[in-house]
């Protein structure tokens, strides 16, 4: 409803993105959230993604220079090859062990900084459009972020996108409540960006400089 509103995730995420020419999108998808950031080609993308479907809906958006059918576990790239590393909503889809292990390594990808995203906590999710990696294998707490040097972010409210909010449990309901949830959801989000613990997603910034 209010994509690319000031404090939404893509504003966000392009938010610190800014002064970043080249990026590489870890875990791109279908691309779609990529062209919300980036459909005025400002930045030269590349993606990585193992799921084929998502990968020929990527290249369609236009917005990447290439994308790479790859395990992003087992990608490679030359040291500062991008000025940015974004992995947006992955870290939660490999273990806790196997994502930090990802973190490090696109740490030294990135001349300028590395930017993640991930759900604040568990949030339960199984394998879905057939794509097996869609599955969800770990959770991910403030501390945790901290711990790797992080500073931390908060988007969108606890209390109505949590994994037990308010907007799950109306989503089959009347629709003038949702809306009226993601009013107030939105209205909240200035204070949530700078208070991350009553945040639904954490969007954390590691400059590598």
């Amino acid at each position: 409803m209010f994509v690319n509103f000031p404090f939404t995730y893509p504003w966000i995420v392009k938010k610190h993105l800014k002064g970043c020419k080249t990026v590489l999108d870890v875990g791109c998808g279908d691309g779609r959230f990529m062209y919300e950031i980036n459909k005025d080609l400002s930045m030269e993308v590349v993606g990585v993604d193992l799921f084929e479907k998502y990968l020929s809906r990527a290249k369609k958006t236009g917005v990447y220079k290439s994308v790479v059918k790859k395990d992003v576990r087992k990608m490679s790239f030359k040291e500062n090859s991008f000025d940015a590393v974004l992995c947006s909503q992955v870290i939660e889809h490999l273990t806790r062990k196997d994502s930090i292990k990802m973190i490090k390594k696109m740490e030294k990808f990135a001349k300028k900084k590395v930017i993640l995203g991930t759900p604040h906590g568990h949030f339960h999710q199984d394998a879905y459009d057939g794509n097996v990696l869609q599955e969800h294998h770990s959770s991910w707490e403030i501390k945790d972020i901290e711990r790797l040097g992080y500073t931390v972010f908060g988007q969108g409210s606890r209390i109505v996108y949590g994994e037990k909010g308010l907007y799950h449990k109306f989503l089959d309901q009347n629709l003038f409540v949702k809306i009226f949830l993601q009013i107030i959801a939105y209205l909240s989000s200035p204070f949530i960006y700078f208070n991350p613990k009553f945040g639904a997603h954490i969007i954390a910034v590691k400059n590598t400089r």
